[in-house]
This record gives structure tokens, C-alpha cells and sequence, in this order.
């Protein structure tokens, strides 16, 4: 998984991408960015940009975005936005389990995007749809 890089959005905590760079995880957060209050739009340019994931609990903006791009580099959708800062922590770890099974299959994250909820039921989709 040290190939998988992260940007997370700040409706999560920051002090998840410390924990998850702790654990050997490329992680950042927006916030670390100067990006605090930056557009959804500007968000998921800067995650393609560094060749990061985004991970987001703003499910239904990014996935408009995620739709009107010709490219991205993956998203996390977190379902549930209230979240402690605990469970945050387990779904990212979780949902880097899945994208790790994923590679392995041989499977990338380039435009797909990765649902998990706090039940821990994860689902695969590739947005847009028709992309390779």
C-alpha cells in the first residue's frame, strides 16, 4: 500500500492523515495545503494533481464532480459525515484494505470510486462511467 498517496477533504479530521503517515501511509490533508475553504472542484484538482486519492464525506458534491471529469485519480466516498475521529480513522484504514485487494486483483484506482460506511460494507464504481 506505500504506493497509495491521500488528500483528505476537511469535513475529516486532520489528525487522521497524522495517524495514517505514522503508520507509513502518504497522507495529507487539505488543511496542510493551505487549502482550508478552497471549492470541492479546487480539491479534487489538487488531489489529481499530486496523484492522490481524495477522500471525502461529501458524498453527493464530488461525486457530481468525480462524473463531469474526463479523469481523476480515485475518491473515497465516507458515507456517514458525523463521525468520530476514531471511526474516521478505522474506515480510511479500511477502505485502504479494499483499494489494496483492488491493486492486487490489478486493479487501480483511476476513475473509480470507492463507497464505505460506517456498517463496513464497501462497494467499487467506475465514475465517469464508461472510462477505462
Amino acid at each position: 500500500m506505500s504506493n497509495v498517496k491521500l488528500l483528505l477533504d476537511e469535513n475529516l479530521s486532520p489528525s487522521i492523515a497524522v495517524l495514517l503517515c505514522q503508520d507509513g501511509v502518504d497522507a495529507a490533508h487539505v488543511r496542510d495545503r493551505g487549502m482550508t475553504g478552497a471549492t470541492d472542484a479546487e480539491v479534487l484538482e489538487r488531489a489529481y494533481a499530486e496523484d492522490r486519492i481524495l477522500v471525502t464525506a461529501n458524498v453527493e458534491d464530488f461525486e457530481k464532480l468525480a462524473r463531469a471529469r474526463e479523469l481523476h485519480v480515485g475518491i473515497i466516498l465516507v458515507e456517514e459525515g458525523d463521525l468520530l475521529r476514531e471511526e474516521q480513522y478505522r474506515l480510511v484504514r479500511d477502505a485502504l484494505a479494499a483499494i489494496g485487494a483492488e491493486v492486487a486483483a490489478g486493479r487501480d484506482m483511476v476513475n473509480r470510486v470507492l463507497r464505505i460506511s460506517i456498517r463496513g460494507t464497501t462497494s467499487f464504481e467506475t465514475v465517469p462511467p464508461g472510462a477505462p
